[in-house]
């Protein structure tokens, strides 16, 4: 019996798996033959569809449309259970009626969808669109025309038509849309990733939904950015009624902020109007934060946040107004992350607003109130105008800078550390902030104290140390008082003011302009002109454009390289890269020194003029501090004494102050006292006539010349040395590479007294003669060539000289005694007489007799001598 049943429940059991395959093997048989059918269908209508619906898109389209015949095709398995005519690689030209003829539409496929019934009786209603990558540009132009209305309206009702719109579905893929307002000033860049829009299209009133994701690349209104480089996605639901849509559901996801909106819009050929209201809850600050306009965001990508953040407001446009916005927004206990550092700012609290309409731009940020570890923070912020910004500022800080420097980093300072209190409130254009800081409409007031603050500029080795100092701000003037400055190992304290000190410290391109007296115990100027960027063999000067000084300087030690000076005062004018020093007085060298100075750093070098006057400088450390003028023909080690000079200067140096000898250019009255000249090359080569002993260590009491250095050499005018070693005159030049060219005189009596000559013929030519009574006769030496091997020789021309200078002072001699004896040359021009003629003297010549006038023509003629009488 239970045998029997089994085999039963088997039979059964089989005969129903049976009856299932059967049914599903006879569905696909009757699917398989459908679509054979359907494609069966096509190809035999493919031509007729093609033709009838290409010629309807002619008769209707006011642009112009080119495709190839082979890229159309007539589908049904892409778009089952409907039929579509597709178009690969279309080009669709801007409407007819716009002034230029760009590209409308590109698309590698565009898909116009309908029933398969429609083939049949050759009258096709398109219910659905396809787009798939393309490019759309759309326009408004100046007079309000668009691009885009391609479709002639006044045939859309014909009723003999074979194409029909009855859109139900329209959906784009990976298409990218550019919108250009030219009336309204609107930009718009998006790529539309996947967008669908669905409804009863052809209705006049019809429920459309909008869903998908695209990115917003720009959107512009007024050229103020608000939506860049944002991810959105949309869940619409609009309830339409012409061209009015009114809005049932709208959230929209920009980046990860979720707004709920709701209002309505108009929409024609372009937007018409548009009035929408908007909330946002629970917002993330820095998410949110990134949908302000562009000017407004600095680094928000750096920072996370919890806490309450809340947003509400309002959106209105109408056709030929601008755009206008306006939100309220707020954080109530909120903490804001510097995820870098991992630096909280705590407690944080503020109400804000935005406003943006054709009239009137605005930011309001009020009742703010944060912590930073030790720091606090309280104030108010207004910002109108955003194109021409005026702001509203008034702030309460306690900082610590170390602290501070963590949670918001400032680029060009590193090692921030120290306290500032602050109390401040500002109102101004930031333009003429920037522009003109002593503009009277500026308000600017405040105090901060700074205590023990230390930093460095980046690429810098020297730290900055204020141990204390305050400000005042006073009607945009900024009074220093008492700010001690150290760097490296100088110090400076400072008293005076920064007149457009704002101006800088909102823009650091504008002018630093500071006026103060500047007193300091020791300056070390490589600590304030020299940068290293971490390389001590790149070092160069660098005065900062923008900085503007008038000093007025009291310093007791100053130094520069090699250079030491004590008890300095003058005034320093740096402006435009230039420096001027004037009245610059100071010790140094064992003597002083009165300098008036002009170097221009402008360029790509160092261009530097002056005069000075000098006193008593012990000349062996001139020559050293000043690395020997740039010349190696008379160094520090060959010479001492005290000088008294001078001087005029000018020459060019680079930025590492390398001197440039050709440029160098100097002329000076020189007086050298207790002066020595040790191992000086060019005196040793006269070993000839003097011992060397003498030379190599000659002293002298006075010396009294001038020089002038020019095109690399150094001319000597005569110049007469009484020195330990011998009397003599000197002159000539010596150039910068070591080739001299000098004349010496000595006396012949000197040189026998000084070293009889073991040279019979030189001796004799020495000797002294009967005409040289007063043993003054010379002999003349040159000195030419390399200053290590100089070629020494007669003078030839400094004795033709010598002769023809005695001969003129015999000549003279002769003159004077000629008319001091006889009267004569009287009209020698180069002597004045005692009484000199006048100039309107007459003179007459006697002939004769006086007496006997009225026969003179009867009178023998006389001999000459006989007729003149003076």
């Amino acid at each position: 019996m239970n045998t029997e049943q089994n085999i039963e429940s088997t039979t059964k059991k089989f005969s129903f798996l049976r009856f299932i395959k059967r049914i599903l093997l006879g569905a696909l048989l009757v699917l398989i033959t459908l679509l054979s059918f359907c494609v069966f269908i096509v190809y035999v209508y493919e031509d007729d569809v093609k033709a009838i619906i290409i010629k309807e898109l002619n008769k209707h389209l006011n642009c112009k449309i080119t495709v190839e015949p082979q890229n159309i095709d007539l589908t049904i398995i892409k778009s089952f259970p409907k039929c579509a005519l597709e178009f690969n690689n279309i080009l669709a030209l801007e409407s007819k009626d716009f002034n230029t003829q760009d590209t409308l539409l590109y698309a590698k496929r565009l898909s116009l969808a309908f029933d398969v019934e429609n083939l049949f009786n050759k009258n096709y209603t398109i219910n659905k669109i396809e787009l798939e990558d393309s490019k759309v540009n759309l326009k408004i132009g100046k007079l309000g025309k668009s691009n885009y209305i391609i479709w002639k309206t006044s045939d859309s009702s014909s009723s003999n038509d074979s194409l029909k719109f009855a859109l139900e579905k329209i959906k784009l893929t990976n298409v990218f849309l550019s919108y250009k307002n030219i009336n309204n000033k609107i930009k718009l860049s998006t790529k539309l990733n996947e967008v669908e829009f669905s409804g009863e299209f052809t209705e006049k009133n019809y429920i459309l939904k909008v869903n998908g994701l695209a990115y917003i690349d720009l959107f512009q209104v007024q050229k103020v950015k608000y939506l860049n480089h944002k991810k959105l996605k949309l869940d619409v639901e609009l309830d339409v009624s012409g061209s009015t849509f009114k809005i049932i559901k709208a959230d929209t996801k920009i980046n990860a902020t979720l707004l709920n909106s709701k209002g309505a819009f108009v929409f024609t050929d372009s937007l018409v109007s548009l009035d929408i209201i908007f909330k946002g809850n629970n917002l993330d600050i820095s998410t949110t934060l990134s949908l302000l306009p562009e000017n407004f965001q600095n680094k928000i990508n750096d920072y996370e946040s919890d806490g309450t953040f809340y947003a509400e407001g309002e959106c209105h446009y109408k056709a030929g107004t601008p755009l206008s916005v306006s939100s309220n927004f707020g954080i109530k206990q909120a903490n804001i992350i510097y995820k870098k550092n991992s630096t909280k700012l705590s407690n944080v609290n503020l109400e804000g607003t935005i406003l943006i309409n054709e009239n009137r731009s605005l930011l309001k940020l009020k009742n703010i109130k944060a912590n930073l570890n030790s720091n606090t923070f309280s104030g108010n912020v207004e910002i109108t105008n955003f194109n021409d910004p005026y702001i509203k500022l008034d702030v309460e800080a306690n900082t610590n800078l170390a602290e501070l420097s963590a949670f918001y980093l400032i680029d060009t300072l590193q090692n921030l550390s120290g306290s500032i209190s602050l109390n401040a409130n500002i109102e101004c254009f930031i333009n003429e902030l920037k522009s003109n800081a002593f503009n009277p409409n500026i308000i600017a007031n405040g105090t901060a104290k700074l205590l023990n603050i230390k930093t460095q500029f980046k690429h810098s080795e020297k730290e900055i140390n204020i141990p204390e100092g305050e400000v005042k701000l006073t009607n945009r003037n900024l009074e220093v008082t008492n700010l001690k400055l150290i760097k490296g190992n100088s110090d400076v304290t400072i008293v005076g003011e920064m007149p457009n000190f704002l101006a800088y410290l909102f823009d650091v391109k504008s002018n630093l302009t500071i006026n103060s007296t500047v007193t300091s115990n020791s300056i070390e100027l490589e600590d304030f002109i020299f940068s290293n960027n971490g390389d001590s063999k790149s070092t160069s000067v660098e005065i900062p454009s923008n900085l503007d000084l008038n000093l007025a300087v009291i310093i007791k030690k100053f130094t520069f390289k090699k250079f030491e000076s004590q008890q300095m005062s003058g005034s320093l004018f740096v402006k435009n890269q230039k420096v001027v020093v004037k009245d610059m007085t100071f010790l140094a060298m064992d003597g002083s020194v009165s300098v008036n100075a002009f170097a221009d750093a402008s360029g790509s070098a160092i261009k530097i003029s002056g005069d000075c006057e000098v006193s008593k400088l012990n000349i062996k450390q001139l020559f050293f501090q000043l690395n020997n003028f740039g010349q190696t023909v008379l160094q520090d080690n060959h010479i001492k004494g005290f000088a008294t000079a001078s001087i005029d200067f000018t020459g060019t140096w680079d930025n590492a102050l390398n001197v440039d000898l050709n440029t160098i250019n100097a002329t000076s009255s020189l007086l050298i006292e207790q002066g020595e000249l040790i191992g000086f090359k060019p005196l040793e080569s006269l070993a000839k006539y003097i011992d060397l002993n003498e030379l190599k260590h000659i002293k002298f009491s006075s010396l009294q010349s001038s020089l002038e250095i020019k095109n690399k050499i150094i001319t000597l005018p005569k110049t007469s040395i009484k020195s330990t070693a011998l009397n003599m005159e000197l002159w000539g030049k010596h150039t910068f590479d070591n080739q001299i060219d000098y004349h010496i005189q000595l006396l012949i009596s000197e040189l026998l007294a000084k070293k009889p000559r073991s040279n019979k013929n030189f001796d004799e030519e020495l000797s002294l003669v009967e005409n040289d009574p007063e043993n003054r006769r010379s002999v003349f030496i040159l000195m030419t060539g390399p200053i290590d091997n100089p070629i020494i020789k007669y003078d030839r021309k400094g004795a033709k000289q010598k002769i023809k200078e005695d001969i003129q002072q015999e000549k003279q001699s002769i003159k004077q005694l000629l008319k001091e004896e006889f009267g004569l040359f009287k009209k020698d021009t180069i002597h004045s007489n005692k009484n000199p003629l006048k100039s309107d003297q007459k003179f007459q010549i006697k002939v004769g007799d006086t007496d006997s006038k009225k026969d003179n023509s009867k009178q023998p003629k006389k001999n000459d001598t006989d007729d003149d009488d003076f």
